[in-house]
């Protein structure tokens, strides 16, 4: 029997050789030289040269660059030239993926609903995209229906309710009814109707938007490795509280919902634990990275009690942890806000198994507390990156890295996603890293 560790071996072996033309011995050099860092903090068996430096940043290289997100949201072509640009000229160790980026003419034609963009609802034309909560899921009785049929749920409820593009979805069958005779034609007859017909047709267009746009992404990400530059991560994953109380309840609702129908949200999530990891390993199997990002929301410090987030957050995340584990991923869970009272937990895990993005906990005490089990990443503040001074910066990097990165197992990394951060603070964070940061 193959175990996890074994696995995890041949997913490092596939993401430091990749199979790609590098452009040159110099950039595989480089190439693996990075990836083998990350491999080097992540397992804690061995300090690498020098402290890894870790991208925490989504629309930040068009600030950087001299542009603005409703540009790169707009054109997929500025987009690639920005990130091409940014990832050449900064000295990160990976570069944060562009898939982040959200085309708009893509959620133009979609009437996407979750989401308001640059230029839309009040946001500024220089501003990124926001979110605004609405009980998706409308009552705690749907909660029933996601955990029995989450496919069926999702398709002829949720998405009819956030793509206005794709509204005839309510009136289609239920898969699960497509099989012996009797069901042929009372299957097949919801896809004559009018209202279901434009939804597909739309569907079909929106698709080939789709397609080009990740066509130009995914010739971008090839160059860079082949330039000598891993991507930050290879998967994406949620805890499953987070994917309820996120996307579809609004926090108000999901938090009342833990009092009132807590039973329900938590047979919701067992189904969607698994789901995650599905769709975390599928996407590091395509991408031959091993690393699965996953940004932790509403168990944070100050959200939830300890006992509902020991009831209500970490059973299902962890059995996300697991999962990804025991396929050979390494879940890189963002612990935004403060994890200072949840640190025991991240003890829970097999050594080595799990790289932590830290955000406002207290990094001299989850040093001592999970340093010989896990890896840390982070965690510049914000709060320095805007209103401090370079001084400032390189002062708070040296004392992290003395803190912190004794013995290996850290990466260096903003504290909080940078999106509008100013460019001289980010290079003198790493600057520092650089600096400081050698064994």
């Amino acid at each position: 029997m193959t175990t996890w560790q074994e696995k995890r071996q041949k997913r490092f072996e596939r993401w430091l050789d990749p199979g790609v033309p590098f452009t040159s011995p110099a950039t595989k050099a480089d190439y693996q030289g990075r990836v083998q860092r990350m491999i080097d903090a992540v397992e804690l068996k061995k300090t690498p040269d020098r402290v890894p430096l870790y991208p925490n940043y989504t629309y930040y290289p068009a600030y950087a660059m001299g542009s603005t997100p409703k540009a790169v949201m707009s054109d997929v072509s500025k987009a690639v030239d920005i990130w091409e640009r940014f990832v050449k000229e900064h000295a990160f160790d990976a570069f944060g993926v562009i898939g982040i980026i959200a085309p708009i003419p893509v959620m133009e034609a979609l009437d996407y609903q979750l989401y308001a963009w640059p230029g839309v609802k009040g946001v500024p034309e220089d501003s990124i995209y926001r979110y605004f909560e609405h009980d998706w899921l409308e009552n705690a009785e749907e909660y029933d229906d996601l955990a029995l049929d989450p496919t069926d749920w999702w398709m002829r409820r949720y998405i009819p309710r956030f793509c206005g593009a794709l509204s005839g979805f309510k009136m289609l069958p239920n898969f699960t009814e497509f099989m012996e005779l009797p069901n042929l034609t009372g299957f097949l007859a919801p896809f004559g109707l009018p209202e279901v017909q434009e939804s597909l047709k739309k569907l079909m267009k929106i698709g080939t938007m789709s397609l080009e746009w990740m066509g130009a992404v995914g010739r971008l990400i090839g160059r860079l490795i082949c330039d000598g530059y891993p991507p930050s991560a290879g998967g994406f994953a949620k805890a499953p509280f987070d994917t309820l109380s996120d996307t579809f309840r609004s926090m108000k609702s999901a938090m009342l919902d833990l009092r009132r129908h807590g039973d329900r949200m938590i047979a919701a999530m067992e189904t969607l634990a698994p789901l995650a990891v599905k769709m975390a390993v599928e996407a590091i199997d395509r991408s031959g990275n091993p690393l699965v990002f996953m940004p932790l929301h509403k168990g944070a410090d100050g959200f939830m009690s300890q006992a509902q987030f020991e009831k209500f957050y970490w059973p299902t995340l962890k059995r996300v942890f697991e999962g990804i584990i025991e396929a050979g991923g390494v879940p890189v869970p963002f612990a935004e806000g403060g994890y200072n009272q949840r640190m025991d937990y991240m003890n829970e895990l097999p050594k080595g198994s799990v790289a932590w993005m830290i955000d406002r906990t207290d990094m001299a005490a989850l040093k001592k507390k999970v340093g010989d089990n896990c890896c840390l990443i982070g965690n510049v503040p914000s709060s320095i990156l805007h209103a401090g001074t370079p001084a400032d910066v390189d002062a708070y990097v040296k004392k992290l890295m003395e803190d912190v990165a004794p013995g290996g197992g850290f990466m260096l990394a903003t504290g909080t996603v940078t999106d509008d951060g100013r460019p001289e603070m980010i290079n003198a964070m790493l600057a520092a890293g650089l600096k400081y940061g050698k064994y």
